[in-house]
């Protein structure tokens, strides 16, 4: 039995396969299985995967039609026999130390169920965006369990290409579930709910690709709006903060349609706080606007929907400082 299972689900990933695999078998690390599941892929993936079908530590299973990411998932950690799980991507590519490190951290720190790594973005077209760039930067800021816990509401604080974690806790969290939202987010979620703790290392162990066909810009689930309404879910369902008095903050770019996607979840938004003074007449949504000199009630919690990758405006900062405050747009 190997102490580490890789899995790596690929649909339609030509371009970077053999790169991407190669990085995986150069690993420091030997004692592993790398399970790749080939999701019905129709360009020339499965033939570049032939290729490198010589290395016997390496197990394809192919999918004749294409049955989404979660399924594919599920296919390789049903097959996965080692005693720890890692997750990777066909597109990204692997420090050679990355499998050594995690494995080595997490049997030194045994109370950690699920260990991630910091990342290093990269575009073949050139230099990365100035949102890829900010989420980097967010990204490997938060490296404790406490950290990711504060932050969950900004976005997944954990990339999932850099998952590491005990088959037994896979197991125990039902593996991936087919949710209508971002599968790896889900499972963030659900990992803080049962109590796991998590940790990342500070090293860049992984560099995470980014391109037009990427999963993140071409998976509906993943759109903005359906990402507030899977943290607006797991909001009401989880979080004992969603029973007290709430209001949004600041309506900008994204105000709207967070707005919506807490009300369409059914939760009880009390007013919205609007630093720029330019709804206080009309509302938003139906609710009625204040400005900052408002006196909220007593254990008031505040959804903060001006993005924390900005130059916060001094104002907004001193009427927050004393505040519960979430945050959920980077």
């Amino acid at each position: 039995m190997p102490g580490v299972s890789v899995i790596m689900p690929v649909k339609n990933q030509e371009d970077y396969i053999e790169v991407a695999l190669h990085s995986v078998m150069d690993q420091e690390f030997n004692d592993m299985e790398v399970i790749v599941v080939n999701d019905g892929s129709t360009d020339d993936t499965a033939r570049k995967l032939c290729s490198l079908q010589h290395d016997d530590r390496l197990q394809i299973i192919e999918l004749p039609k294409s049955q989404g990411i979660v399924t594919a998932l599920n296919i390789g950690l049903n097959a996965a026999t080692g005693d720890f799980v890692a997750r990777m991507d066909g597109d990204d590519l692997m420090h050679p130390a990355r499998i050594r490190k995690q494995f080595g951290f997490m049997h030194s720190h045994p109370d950690v169920d699920l260990c991630g790594c910091c990342v290093t973005c990269f575009c073949d077209a050139g230099n990365i965006s100035q949102g890829v760039h900010s989420f980097q930067k967010w990204h490997n800021s938060l490296l404790t369990d406490v950290d990711m816990r504060r932050n969950i509401y900004v976005d997944s604080p954990m990339v999932h290409p850099t998952f590491f974690g005990s088959r037994s806790f896979f197991r125990r969290m039902g593996g991936y579930q087919d949710t209508g939202f971002a599968e790896d987010y889900d499972f963030i979620f659900r990992s803080f709910v049962s109590g796991a703790k998590l940790a990342k290392l500070p090293e860049r162990l992984l560099q995470w690709r980014d391109h037009p066909n990427r999963e993140i810009r071409t998976n509906p689930n993943l759109k903005k709006d359906r990402l507030f309404r899977q943290k607006a879910r797991f909001f009401r369902e989880f979080d004992p903060l969603a029973n007290r008095p709430l209001y949004l903050f600041g309506i900008w770019r994204y105000g709207k349609s967070l707005l919506d996607a807490l009300l369409e979840e059914g939760l009880q938004i009390n007013g919205v706080v609007d630093p720029s003074g330019k709804r206080l007449a009309s509302g938003v949504r139906g609710l009625r606007a204040f400005d900052m000199s408002v006196e909220l009630p007593e254990h008031s919690v505040i959804i903060n929907a001006l993005p924390i990758s900005g130059s916060p405006l001094p104002e907004a900062a001193a009427f927050l400082a004393d505040k519960t405050v979430l945050n959920w747009v980077l």
